[in-house]
């Protein structure tokens, strides 16, 4: 391994820590002590061991890698506006793994995949690292867009859309800045031209590129549509588990298990776009203070059916895909020294 390489390495191993994904379980199980406090652990407890798990969770997980594949399809379309051209299993493994950091502040530890496809196709870093930026502020969109829907529709009380707005606000201007090439030419290169910043001075072009190819009008229109049905599955996961918590009956299409849906559409999109904005790792303690608060006070549900429902969601929403991460880590850590192996050989014969 050349010294470059261990460079690389010691940097991918600084980013995926054992420590800090233990410290973050522990951080998780505090956060859902608390959670489980507030609704009262007992009524906490009988709740969930209500819900028939045997079919539930398998259902959620399901739901969950949908939103995956759906989400990957905006990845996949990403990578082709820069040039990016993997297989899709390299894509896919690469795309699945970013997920073991979900649990970093803003999920911007994600930003490992670009060093993952780097050992794929010696792709500079500096070129694919920003399109994990362009998912975040696509995903906030499509969070916003679902949020206003649920609200106008099946919750239209209160003023809780007003901060949601003013959230998409900003994050719709930061897209419009960030794919504007004044905002690279005269203020970022300015920005790294003087002290330490001076060393991303030469990836500055490549950063560029990239975000203004996957941020203009028809990218930014395209991928905040592909993401929609995405983030709207999760809504669905949280349907569901409020439909078996507050009644015995499944969700259906009758108008008051809709207007559920679509009140649960606003409280998973809002809590997820505050978790993301608190830039808190994973959004752990935002979100469930949010959706907790949602669903007691604006559904008017009994607040330990609410610490259930957002515990679970949880569970099968940002554990499920850490778990999925670790395991397409494997599948990209395999596949990388298979590759470093035989180029090895091929250089020495």
């Amino acid at each position: 391994m050349t010294a470059g390489e261990e460079t690389n390495s010691e940097t991918e191993q600084s980013m995926i820590s054992t420590q800090k994904v233990i410290l973050f379980v522990i951080f998780s199980v505090v956060v859902f002590a608390a959670v489980g406090l507030y609704g009262q652990i007992g009524a906490v407890v009988d709740a969930l061991a209500s819900i028939p798990w045997w079919w539930v969770i398998p259902a959620m997980m399901a739901l969950s890698f949908l939103n995956y594949i759906i989400r990957y399809v905006k990845w996949q379309y990403f990578l082709n506006q820069i040039d990016v051209h993997l297989s899709h299993k390299d894509s896919f493994s690469v795309f699945l793994a970013g997920f073991t950091l979900t649990t970093t502040p803003g999920k911007i530890g994600e930003a490992i995949k670009g060093y993952f496809i780097r050992d794929i196709d010696g792709t500079p870093i500096a070129k694919t690292v920003p399109v994990v930026v362009s998912e975040r502020v696509t995903d906030l969109l499509a969070l916003v867009v679902l949020a206003m829907l649920g609200f106008g529709i099946g919750v239209n009380t209160g003023d809780q859309l007003l901060t949601v707005l003013m959230l998409g606000g900003v994050v719709f201007i930061a897209a419009i800045v960030l794919s504007q090439k004044t905002f690279y030419q005269k203020i970022l290169k300015r920005f790294t031209s003087i002290g330490p910043m001076k060393r991303f001075q030469d990836s500055i072009d490549d950063i560029e590129n990239t975000m203004t190819q996957t941020l203009s009008p028809k990218p930014l229109v395209l991928s905040t549509i592909i993401s929609i049905p995405g983030w709207f599955i999760e809504c669905l996961e949280l349907w569901l588990l409020l439909s078996l918590l507050t009644g015995p009956e499944l969700p259906s299409l009758a108008i008051p298990s809709l207007i559920l849906l679509l009140q649960a559409t606003f409280v998973h999109a809002t809590a997820s776009i505050i978790g993301a904005v608190s830039f808190l790792p994973g959004g752990v303690g935002t979100y469930e203070f949010t959706s907790i608060a949602l669903i007691t006070f604006l559904l008017g549900i009994p607040a330990y059916l609410a610490s259930a429902a957002t515990i679970l969601i949880r569970v099968v929403t940002l554990w499920f895909s850490v778990i999925v991460g670790f395991v397409a880590l494997g599948s990209v850590t395999r596949s990388t020294r298979k590759r470093r192996t035989t180029s090895e050989l091929s250089d020495s014969s």
